[in-house]
């Protein structure tokens, strides 16, 4: 492979971690440029489903993180406003048990802690934070970025620059200029509470309640003490912040008229972030000579089937088996995005749908409840089972 065997990551978030540790592991040497000082930890909670749990064992960072996180019995789904149970899903040995991994929750910055660590103690890994590619140029045979630190510029070259830089990627607005990521017209707003603010029963699973034009998600966290909150709302206003904090009464006044337990579980909370919601373009292509984009600055979706995580890790683990396989790196990265534009593609189309479904207002859901409880666990696993299996 020309330029050595150097690649270069813009993001030391998930994905741009996971793609460090992974091609660090085929034999590349990797630089991992951060534009934050220190790793960032933003965010909550955080579902790694099977799919997910596969891409963590092969990085190596599954042993490590399930004495982080939690195993949760089942998902269920609810209606909001009366409080009936929609559909169950089991979680748990079922999941281990037909996708041979397990389906876990945690903190997202306990993902995050792990995976840093692993890239930190790896020879082959070097972590630059408050460090930003500013611009590249490059060809089929490799790349030369700009980086800048401190005000200090510096070229570097490698085989292979990754953008991992997030959902307003500036590797992706290089690659494809005008491609910006597009606002949903929601919010989340995140929080954590005590798992005793729950009923025993709930602190063990996966919670997710359907009201008109929101819905409210939560799952235990940590030990189990803890349990995360995700409540989505229709809000036009944007944010350019990560985490803009809000109280709890600026929450509840989106759920009025939901049922007592989960307007409760919100009024248990003490503070909110909320973090406007942004889809990233569908694009033809995400790679540009031996320029690549990877996680969600190639396809960040709306979180209504939570794999944003888990498609990055699943990057991560195809990008580097491809150029481990060749010396020809913008081939490998034509192979990468062969195998990966397909899906994410698929899975951005789901999570929009699921959103529609998960807001439907009166009188059309009662209809979706309706279906949902005709087709139960099962249906609810088959719908699941091609993320699943990966």
């Amino acid at each position: 492979m020309s330029r050595g065997r150097t690649v270069l990551v813009a993001g030391a978030g998930i994905g741009g971690l996971a793609a460090s540790i992974a091609l660090a592991n085929t034999g590349f040497r990797v630089l991992v440029f951060e534009r934050d000082e220190t790793p960032d930890t933003s965010g909550a909670g955080i579902q790694l489903s099977p799919n997910a749990t596969r891409a963590l064992k092969a990085l190596g960072a599954l042993g490590e993180l399930e004495k982080i996180a939690v195993e949760p019995s089942e998902l269920v789904v609810a209606n909001a406003i009366n409080g009936a149970m929609l559909a169950a899903m089991p979680l748990g040995g079922t999941m281990r048990e037909k996708f041979a991994a397990p389906y876990l929750v945690c903190l997202r910055a306990g993902l995050h802690d792990a995976l840093a660590k692993i890239a930190g103690n790896h020879s082959e890994i070097e972590l630059r934070y408050g460090s930003t590619i500013t611009d590249f140029t490059g060809d089929n045979q490799g790349v030369t970025a700009q980086a800048e630190c401190d005000g200090q510029a510096e070229a570097i070259g490698g085989a292979v620059l990754i953008g991992a830089d997030g959902i307003r990627s500036q590797i992706r607005a290089r690659i494809h200029p005008g491609a910006s990521a597009r606002h949903g017209g929601m919010s989340a707003w995140r929080a954590t509470i005590s798992a005793g603010s729950l009923s025993a029963e709930m602190r063990e699973q996966v919670r997710v309640w359907l009201g008109p034009g929101a819905h409210l998600v939560h799952y235990p966290v940590g030990d189990g003490s803890q349990i995360n909150l995700v409540a989505v709302t229709t809000d036009r206003q944007t944010t350019q912040s990560w985490g803009e904090e809000a109280s709890p009464g600026d929450v509840a006044k989106h759920f009025t008229g939901w049922n007592d337990t989960p307007r409760g579980a919100i009024s248990s909370a003490t503070q909110f972030r909320r973090w406007s919601i942004y889809e990233a373009p569908l694009l033809p292509s995400w790679s540009k000579g031996c320029v690549t984009l990877l996680g969600d600055a190639a396809h960040g979706m709306f979180p209504f089937i939570a794999q944003g995580a888990a498609s990055a890790l699943e990057d991560a683990v195809t990008l580097a088996r491809e150029l481990a396989s060749t010396e020809d790196a913008a081939t490998a990265l034509r192979a990468y995005e062969r195998q990966r534009i397909p899906r994410t593609q698929q899975m951005q189309s789901t999570a929009r749908n699921v959103g529609r479904i998960y807001h439907m207002p009166r009188p059309f859901s009662f209809g979706r409840d309706l279906v949902m409880k005709q087709i139960g666990a099962a249906g609810l696993l088959r719908q699941n089972e091609w993320i699943y299996r990966g």
